[in-house]
């Protein structure tokens, strides 16, 4: 009798908040708001109000941004792709992958897209295995080397 080979599907699912959420203090809103009031005054003085609206505009979205805290997100990869929640970034739509593992710090996936707009794909892996997502991932991507931005490291920087 010819013997049913189960396929076993590797699924790899896991939770982990939207972002690293640091807790900013009232010192943290004085220093950025002293600095947009600067900014912003120094753009009044020398008549560029369309600047001075964006200073303020620019001020106030980043003190609501900061105040947000993390939504928790459903995340998963499998032979299809990597999901985050219910949309799936399919491995046809994604030319490589790294993973940026130095904990406490930094955990998270990073997917290239093929896309022009949105070249990269920021995953926090949680308290997930890292060994285990990359064995999965490199049976349909490649591995390359991703550089951090400047915009991800600042924001590290300054707490946000």
């Amino acid at each position: 009798m010819p013997q049913d080979k189960k396929t076993e599907v590797e699924i790899i699912e896991w939770a982990a908040p939207e972002f690293e959420y640091y807790q900013k203090s009232k010192s943290w809103f004085i220093v950025g708001g002293s600095i947009a009031a600067l900014i912003l005054l120094w753009a009044l003085w020398s008549n560029n109000i369309l600047f001075a609206l964006v200073i303020g505009l620019a001020y106030f979205s980043l003190a609501v941004f900061a105040m947000k805290k993390p939504r928790q997100l459903q995340l998963s990869v499998d032979f299809r792709g990597v999901r985050i929640d219910n949309l799936l970034y399919s491995y046809d739509d994604l030319k490589s992958f790294w993973i940026f593992y130095n904990p406490p710090f930094t955990k998270e996936l990073s997917l290239r897209s093929r896309k022009k707009l949105m070249p990269y794909v920021k995953i926090p892996l949680g308290d997930e295995s890292p060994v285990e997502i990359r064995k999965i991932l490199l049976k349909y991507l490649p591995e390359r080397k991703h550089k951090e931005s400047a915009v991800d490291n600042l924001a590290k920087m300054v707490g946000f």
